[in-house]
């Protein structure tokens, strides 16, 4: 009788089987762009997700809450279904929770047509919104609820800069949303090299809640987002002009070069993200 040598890349690889398949997989959902600051990139990385959804011919519903700079709306309100959400109004974060299951579990109409089910959701939240998100989770059990009823994830994508208040946010964040949701924190190379988020990399808090993460096996992916030319992106804010649309253009070669260089790596770049960004086993280019 041989012996069966068990060979270190063997217990590695038994180790990453067991982690996937203590890791459950969700039906639905739903994608939260934060940061508490204004000015950090939130709506650049929204605009970016919703572009690759598009391109990647994903279905999605998304939901623009900055009503003061609404630029999900303004951008791809006419191409793709977004819709504006005041939070700040009393009961409207309510009655998006309870929109989303209509969404999700839809009833035919007085003709009989029944919409399809949605299942990929994005919400990108305005600045000075942590209180009111704070209060919703907590005040409602939306994150239990949202599983229990939905059997839907909530991803937080938390986009930085190279300041103390950022960390201290995703700090914050964690502090009450805990292990329930995933996490994808994005570096605005806007700001800096990544290498200058010192204040990030540095910090023992964040290097606890990975560990603590990593325990539940839960998600926190850390990413950078690549920093558009001002040039061109005055040119699209001007123009009003989607990324695709950017791409195509034909008046400034210049622009079309920047704007696809810079899709093309943020593509790249969220791929480690996928499943946590409702791309669950998409193939994107």
């Amino acid at each position: 009788m041989t012996d069966t040598i068990t060979t270190k890349a063997d217990i590695q690889a038994q180790n990453i089987n067991k982690k996937e398949q203590l890791i459950k997989k969700y039906s639905r959902r739903l994608v939260i762009v934060t940061g508490d600051k204004g000015g950090v990139g939130k709506s650049t990385f929204a605009r970016g997700l919703v572009q690759t959804y598009i391109d990647a011919q994903q279905r999605f519903v998304g939901f623009d809450a900055d009503i003061s700079n609404s630029q999900l709306v303004r951008f791809y309100g006419e191409h793709c279904p977004i819709e504006p959400l005041n939070i700040f109004k009393n009961g409207n974060i309510d009655k998006f929770f309870d929109g989303l299951k209509k969404k999700i579990y839809p009833e035919p109409n007085q003709d009989g047509y029944k919409p399809k089910e949605e299942s990929r959701f994005l919400l990108e939240l305005p600045p000075q919104s942590r209180i009111i998100l704070q209060r919703f989770i907590q005040g409602m059990d939306f994150l239990e609820t949202a599983e229990a009823d939905y059997d839907m994830r909530v991803t937080m994508v938390v986009v930085i800069s190279r300041i103390s208040d950022s960390v201290n946010q995703l700090i914050n964040l964690h502090s009450f949303c805990g292990q329930r949701v995933d996490y994808l924190v994005v570096k605005n190379l806007f700001f800096g090299e990544e290498e200058e988020f010192t204040r990030y990399n540095k910090s023992r808090e964040i290097t606890e809640i990975m560990n603590e993460m990593e325990k539940d096996k839960s998600s926190f992916i850390t990413i950078t987002m690549p920093e558009l030319i001002e040039h061109a992106y005055d040119y699209l804010d001007e123009k009003n002009m989607t990324f695709k649309q950017g791409m195509e253009q034909k008046d400034l070669p210049s622009v079309k070069g920047r704007v696809t260089s810079w899709l093309r790596t943020f593509k790249e770049q969220i791929k480690p993200a996928q499943e946590i960004l409702g791309l669950d086993d998409v193939k994107i280019s």
